[in-house]
């Protein structure tokens, strides 16, 4: 991990993404916060797992409310977050370190929001 600085303006605002179930209600409109926001969905993904994209789409239905389980699926796997074989069957989570902002905005949202 890198010392980079936490900016808890940025986790405040990607927080309120997600409701104190920790489910993601919108999609953020700043990129930074967007980032923030996969991040957290990743960790939930099970680790050395094969899952089919039916299973992948599920999981990201049951964890967020507002209705674009493929956009995120997309993300994931165009940031190398999440790999698939080229015909889509089959998908799987990258293991790598979070960022320490991802991180701690994953602790508040696991949380129930507001520290």
């Amino acid at each position: 991990m890198t010392d980079t600085p936490i900016d808890s303006k940025r986790i405040a605002s990607a927080a309120r993404c997600f409701d104190a179930g920790g489910r993601l209600q919108r999609w953020p409109s700043k990129r930074a916060e967007q980032l923030l926001v996969l991040w957290v969905v990743w960790s939930y993904l099970p680790d050395d797992q094969q899952l089919s994209e039916p299973e992948v789409s599920s999981m990201l239905r049951d964890w967020h409310d507002y209705e674009d389980y493929a956009l995120l699926r997309r993300e994931l796997c165009d940031l190398g977050m999440m790999r698939r074989t080229p015909n889509g069957r089959v998908y799987r989570k990258v293991s790598q370190d979070m960022p320490a902002e991802a991180m701690a905005l994953a602790e508040r949202v696991r949380s129930g929001g507001e520290r």
